[in-house]
């Protein structure tokens, strides 16, 4: 654990045991932060554990303010994963990926076009290459391909396998983890927070609480503390597919809103499709067919041995602007909530709430985040 000094005095709470809220308690904890992280169930149990374990930036429709904040995340998570490597003593199967955005039409080329001109200029490496220059990479990849970008700067990793090990690298560094245990309020006196409120009726004092809870933010939100917030779940459905005896893919495909990309233990992630259905999110057949039929489309070289369906749900943002700062009206309580690319974004939301409580600094792209006009009801 860091000896380095900090300006927090008693407990910081953090709700929530996905990558965020684990990232969060790791962060304060190397600060010399005294920190209890309270997960309900496993570390990365939602949506973390069934993503696809993707650092990438531009993983959506992203404009340049959220291509430069996923830009300073696959940075932080750089600097970060060897000590959580080491620490956490789980291979987690990390591995650098290039993906390509490919292209089938003159509508498509223009909008990838469009985000590779923000991938390079957040620094990132990513160049532009033609259909055949694609196929030369990966032969399997469809004909009808016109070109992409090639984006080079992408982690990928197991999801679970890394959340374990994040876990035993948090508690290395000095986190209490209190796990199996539900929150459900906080307790409030002279206008600041100063306790987690438990299911089993008992109460964990705190000086500050940082609510990283996804996709459940809406309901924490409105029903602890009054405030109607702009977070929603946000079903997802994607498929895991088997390789059998073929060779991994070179490069992972990004086309039509679905991300195919070949985990280092053979498995091929391909999703994700929305699901209206949000928390109620099931495996669905019809699902399984449209997924399954933009992998043919883009890359009908590749036959899938075995479809594992997954349903999950994630927290849903308007304009995908990550929910993070302080919350206005209550001392001691923050937010940081991402939209649907929680697993990017993890490193940076820890890097502004530790700045913010330990040091009081804002970070400069915390700008558009819609925490500031949060008023209770």
């Amino acid at each position: 654990m860091s000896n380095s000094q900090n300006n927090l005095e008693g407990t910081v709470a953090v709700v929530g045991g996905g990558v965020v809220g684990f990232f969060i308690a790791y962060r304060l904890a190397s600060m010399g932060v005294a920190v209890t992280l309270v997960e309900q169930a496993g570390p990365g149990s939602g949506a973390t554990g069934n993503s696809a374990g993707n650092i990438q930036p531009a993983s959506g429709d992203d404009d340049a303010y959220k291509i430069a904040l996923g830009a300073e995340s696959l940075a932080l998570w750089r600097t970060h994963l060897p000590q959580i490597k080491a620490a956490g003593g789980i291979d987690y199967r990390e591995q650098d990926v290039r993906y390509l955005y490919a292209s089938i039409n003159e509508d498509e080329e223009s909008e990838v076009r469009r985000i590779l001109e923000g991938v390079q200029a957040a620094g990132l490496k990513a160049e532009w290459v033609d259909g055949s220059t694609a196929r030369e990479i990966e032969p399997r990849l469809s004909q009808s391909i016109t070109g992409g970008m090639l984006h080079q700067d992408c982690i990928q990793m197991d999801p679970k396998l890394f959340m374990a090990a994040f876990a035993n690298a948090a508690e290395a560094e000095g986190v209490t983890i209190q796990r199996q245990v539900q929150a459900v309020g906080l307790t409030v006196a002279g206008g600041r927070v100063n306790g987690i409120e438990l299911q089993d009726g008992s109460t964990l004092e705190c000086s500050s609480a940082v609510l990283a809870t996804g996709a459940w933010t809406l309901k924490v939100m409105s029903e602890w503390l009054g405030y109607d917030l702009p977070v929603e779940p946000f079903g997802l459905q994607k498929l895991h597919l088997g390789l059998g005896t073929a060779a991994p893919l070179n490069l992972a495909v990004r086309w039509n809103g679905v991300n195919i990309v070949c985990r280092r233990d053979g498995l091929v992630h391909a999703g994700s499709r929305f699901d209206p259905a949000g928390f109620d999110s099931q495996p669905s057949p019809d699902t399984e067919r449209w997924l399954l039929e933009q992998v043919a489309e883009i890359m009908p070289g590749f036959e899938p041995t075995g479809v594992e369906n997954i349903a999950a749900f994630a927290a849903s943002i308007p304009a995908r602007i990550p929910l993070v700062g302080r919350l206005p009206g209550i001392d001691g309580v923050y937010l940081a909530v991402p939209s649907t690319d929680g697993f990017l974004m993890a490193a940076v939301l820890a890097e502004m709430t530790e700045d913010l409580l330990v040091n009081g600094k804002t970070h400069p792209l915390m700008e558009r985040s819609p925490l500031a006009q949060a008023k209770p009801r």
